[in-house]
């Protein structure tokens, strides 16, 4: 046990390893720095190249879509975007682009500039949250610009909202970039968490009132098996466990488009029925999911379809 670190640090170390940070440092920090309207139309351009070439992943987007429209058919049906199912998939890879572009660009705005672009709603829920005693649990998706997310302290410092900030991520696959990529968002006031940490740091965090960013809609192999989308899936179930442990509130987090170069951030709080058994993991993460679909339904072309997120566990295969 105790030579697997060693081991793991060296597969994710070498030479090549060392090139790709160079390469990946040096492509971001252009990016970061070119104008908004270039990284937004370039994002645009390449989401269509990628939609051209990359025919297994357009089946892949499309399928999700499939599973998406015939959950909202019942329950959202206003909702549902007009254009065509090959339109939508296309604007997917488009908008992907652009918000990822966007992103890096946004990730080293000051509040007064990102407001340009951003427009932020719900503070109150946060507010609301932070006054019941505890920490804020973000329930965030793979949804619009979600690289911006780092970059809001200041902003939410701006509307009386100064609690520190964290975020759960799952450390990158080459040491130098994940040191690097850890200490940018660290340099902009929010604490990252990840598995190595273990469960009770970032524990600890909320217990002090803070607020800790989940991105909950990742795919796992590990969790229970609840209904997301009409499908059952593997969540885990961590925000629920650290909602227990801290005595903090659940706040979900939508990024929407609104236009060229325009998004929504809008706050919700989650709230809980009566007489539900917070104890209960598949209940806690029923509620999660539950909230990440209204999150995700209100613009499902922001939504970040490229992974299998529907591919049923063994578990649930008959």
């Amino acid at each position: 046990m105790s030579s697997h670190p060693k081991v793991k640090s060296a597969r994710f170390k070498g030479f090549s390893k060392w090139c790709q940070y160079v390469l990946a440092r040096m492509l971001i920090t252009v990016f970061q720095n070119l104008p908004m309207a270039f990284n937004y139309h370039f994002g645009r351009s390449l989401g269509w190249v990628f939609w051209k070439i990359l025919k297994r992943r357009r089946d892949l987007v499309r399928k999700n879509l499939s599973i998406i429209h015939e959950w909202m058919y019942e329950s959202k049906p206003d909702a549902l975007p007009s254009m065509e199912m090959e339109e939508q998939v296309r604007e997917i890879f488009m908008r992907s682009g652009a918000n990822l572009f966007c992103g890096f660009s946004m990730s080293k705005m000051e509040p007064e500039r990102l407001s340009r672009y951003l427009k932020i709603e719900g503070h109150e829920s946060l507010v609301e949250g932070f006054s019941a005693g505890g920490g804020v649990i973000l329930l965030a998706a793979h949804m619009g610009p979600w690289e911006a997310m780092t970059n809001l302290c200041k902003s939410l410092a701006s509307r009386g909202i100064k609690n520190p900030t964290g975020s759960m991520y799952r450390p990158l696959n080459n040491v130098y970039l994940d040191r690097w990529y850890k200490s940018q968002r660290e340099a902009l006031g929010t604490k990252m968490f990840s598995r190595n940490d273990g469960f009770h740091k970032p524990v600890d965090f909320l217990r002090t009132g803070s607020m800790l960013g989940i991105l909950a809609d990742q795919r796992t192999r590990q969790g229970v098996s609840v209904p997301f989308f009409g499908k059952l899936v593997k969540t885990l179930p961590l925000p629920g466990l650290f909602m227990r442990r801290s005595g903090s509130v659940m706040v979900s987090m939508s990024l929407v488009t609104l236009g060229r170069m325009r998004w929504r951030l809008r706050y919700q709080l989650i709230e809980f029925p009566k007489g539900a058994d917070i104890k209960s993991r598949a209940v806690c993460a029923t509620i999660a999911n539950e909230a990440l679909e209204r999150a995700l339904s209100s613009s499902i072309l922001d939504g970040f379809w490229f992974h299998d997120r529907f591919r049923p566990s063994k578990s649930n295969q008959g």
